[in-house]
């Protein structure tokens, strides 16, 4: 009796077609766009050093013209020579300050201001080349005389020290002589004297020139508290309280002039105002 053993008995195993994977080690993949990926990078960090290199040091963007408005004391060269001395400055070790986007505004601004006593100062940039500079420049209100030193000086007590008075202005500005131990010009060039001396003062000069009889040859400061004196041409010397309304005690004074002393204007020593209805003549 013959023996059946089934009926695979003479089929071979196909070993090629099992997948004999080892599941505890990963072959390694290839990575196809590692390359792209490397050159991409290097793309982009040429592409950051040249337009670093385009805005900060590229000819182009190199300050070329300066534009200088407002101003009318001085020769926009000194404000030139400043701005340009500066060119050379570094910034961040390899640019120069002389590059349109490194240019520092508020330093310059910050050292024409202490230099020259303008009341403004607006600094712009112009693209690609143009640097603005706009100058409010103080205007004149009087002459501040400090010793033997004249000074042009603003209506907010700024001196002006940077230009000689010229003798043809002491016919368009009038005269402020310091004479108290107190009142000096401070390190900011103004003038340390109260506001409210310097506002009835000017307020006072304002009224006398209305009076064509009354010409004022200088005010005066000395150390007498609360009191202006007026030195008139050919004239006597009055005194004023800052404390009093300016514009009453020029009427009195005008009173006193027409009907107490008449001609003798030249010959009176002081008029003293400072006390109201009752004035003192010497």
């Amino acid at each position: 009796m013959q023996k059946w053993h089934g009926k695979n008995k003479h089929i071979k195993k196909d070993y090629q077609r099992k997948n004999l994977k080892n599941p505890f080690f990963r072959k390694k993949e290839v990575k196809k766009n590692a390359g792209l990926k490397k050159y991409f990078l290097i793309l982009i960090m040429a592409a950051v050093i040249a337009l670093v290199w385009f805005f900060l040091a590229s000819s182009f963007w190199c300050l070329k013209n300066i534009e200088i408005t407002g101003l009318t004391r001085f020769d926009p060269s000194e404000l030139e020579n400043i701005i340009l001395s500066r060119e050379d400055s570094r910034r961040w070790l390899l640019f120069k300050e002389s590059n349109f986007f490194l240019f520092q505004k508020q330093e310059v601004r910050t050292e024409i201001l202490d230099k020259y006593n303008f009341a403004d100062l607006e600094i712009s940039k112009k693209i690609p080349s143009t640097i603005k500079l706009k100058i409010s420049e103080r205007p004149y209100s009087f002459i501040f005389q400090q010793g033997s030193d004249y000074f042009y000086a603003a209506s907010d007590g700024y001196v002006i020290k940077e230009i000689p008075v010229t003798p043809e202005d002491f016919a368009k500005y009038f005269l402020l002589e310091n004479k108290s131990d107190s009142v000096t010009i401070n390190d900011d060039n103004r003038i340390t004297l109260k506001d409210v001396y310097l506002k009835f003062i000017l307020e006072l000069n304002k009224i006398l020139m209305t009076y064509s009889d009354l010409p004022v040859e200088k005010f005066i400061i000395d150390q007498e508290l609360n009191s202006v004196i007026v030195k008139f041409k050919d004239g006597p010397a009055a005194y004023f309280s800052i404390k009093d309304d300016a514009n009453e005690q020029v009427e009195y004074l005008a009173l006193v002039k027409k009907e107490k002393i008449r001609d003798n204007f030249n010959k009176t020593n002081y008029i003293d105002l400072r006390y109201g209805s009752r004035i003192f003549i010497n």
